[in-house]
């Protein structure tokens, strides 16, 4: 399932949204049972998970689940969430590897509990805190679990991780640009392979400025986006898939360089540039994700 290239909010609560979020075809559902949800409404909400994930799970989506920042009701929150096809727990607000290695020891058991495949249960940290964001390395080597740190790039009007650093968000982004890279580098420095951004901030129906986030994340290395409206989840698909042109250079690339190796040469130019051996994993990852969207 992995990388996953769309996810979609959805608060828990409302039950007969996941069926209109499966509909615009996102990787994954974010079932949220922390910041969309009333309070009065958080039970209703974990009952629902269950059900909620059975449905994902039968559409061939991912299912995450953002739960509470962890206290002691995590453990009922856990319980609530884990079953067949739950594919990664979002803890918000992480500050520390000793937490994540807490909900680690939680899923365990409740992988147990469930008769869950031990370790299925992915963990996407939202660092949300100062702390957190400064040891986001130790945040991705605290368990084999975590799967990618969950960054944000955020349009004008800025949430958590803009409070917790002290930026103020604009249009053009550039005060976000080294929290943004931070977070890709420190997920992948520490084995956590499929960073994600959230996109946060700007209006639902602008989506030119929406897809100019979700551009910005693809190419400081993100590799997925999780958003907030129906309608920029086949904006993330797209933004994500490989182009006809790309798909046509790196095919031509790879022809090219295998009619080098057979004439014992170890690089090629190819449209103007020198290629070598270093070339090729890029070549060929983009060429397996272009098959996958057939």
């Amino acid at each position: 399932m992995w990388p996953i290239r769309s996810a979609l909010f959805v608060p828990a609560h409302r039950r007969d949204w996941v069926a209109k979020a499966i509909r615009v075809s996102p990787g994954a559902v974010v079932l949220d049972i922390e910041d969309s949800v009333p309070p009065q409404f958080k039970p209703q909400a974990m009952d629902h998970l269950k059900s909620e994930i059975a449905e994902l799970r039968e559409a061939g989506v991912g299912a995450f689940v953002r739960i509470q920042p962890l206290h002691d009701g995590t453990v009922a929150e856990i319980a609530a969430a884990v079953t067949d096809g739950l594919t990664a727990i979002v803890p918000p607000k992480v500050a520390s590897p000793d937490e994540i290695r807490r909900l680690h020891d939680l899923l365990s058991y409740a992988e147990g509990r469930a008769s869950v495949a031990h370790g299925s249960v992915g963990i996407l940290p939202l660092p949300e805190t100062a702390q957190g964001m400064y040891d986001a390395y130790g945040l991705a080597r605290a368990s084999t679990r975590v799967r990618g740190i969950h960054g944000a790039l955020s349009g004008p009007v800025s949430g958590d991780f803009a409070r917790a650093f002290g930026f103020r968000a604009t249009a053009g982004g550039e005060e976000q640009l080294y929290l943004a890279s931070k977070m890709v580098l420190d997920s992948r420095a520490g084995g956590a392979m499929y960073p994600i951004a959230g996109i946060f901030g700007t209006p639902q129906d602008d989506l030119p400025a929406v897809e100019k986030l979700i551009r910005r994340a693809r190419d400081i290395g993100y590799t997925g986006v999780a958003v907030m409206h129906p309608t920029h989840v086949p904006i993330a698909n797209a933004v994500f898939r490989p182009t006809p042109e790309e798909v046509a250079y790196f095919t031509g690339l790879l022809a090219a360089f295998e009619a080098a190796e057979k004439a014992g040469l170890g690089a090629v130019s190819y449209q103007g540039a020198m290629v070598d051996y270093a070339m090729l994993p890029l070549a060929r990852e983009v060429l397996a994700e272009a098959a996958r969207n057939r």
